[in-house]
């Protein structure tokens, strides 16, 4: 996502939760003057959306995307987080 300062500052207040709010596997915020022409800028906000296919492996539990699947060898086929929901303590969420 890009944003103006006021719009990028709520957006990251969700952290990390930020990709669960809008189902995709990661989000980031950065300023909306670095967005990239093929960004599609929003109507009625201060905001424009760049999609990016993730070159990560599927988790097979959650199905994101993410870098640490195949690297846990206890669970090679999983994420962090679902290891994390199965084997330990589980995550903890605030927002989404």
């Amino acid at each position: 996502l890009y944003a103006d300062t006021a719009l990028a500052e709520k957006l990251k207040r969700l952290g990390a939760e930020l990709r669960f709010a809008l189902l995709t596997s990661e989000a980031s915020v950065a300023n909306l003057a670095d967005a990239p022409e093929s960004a599609v800028k929003a109507e009625q906000l201060p905001l424009a959306v760049a999609v990016v296919a993730s070159a990560h492996k599927k988790c097979e539990r959650c199905w994101h995307h993410r870098e640490e699947v195949g690297q846990i060898s206890e669970h090679p086929d999983l994420c962090q987080r679902c290891v994390s929901n199965i084997d330990g303590a589980g995550e903890e969420r605030h927002f989404a």
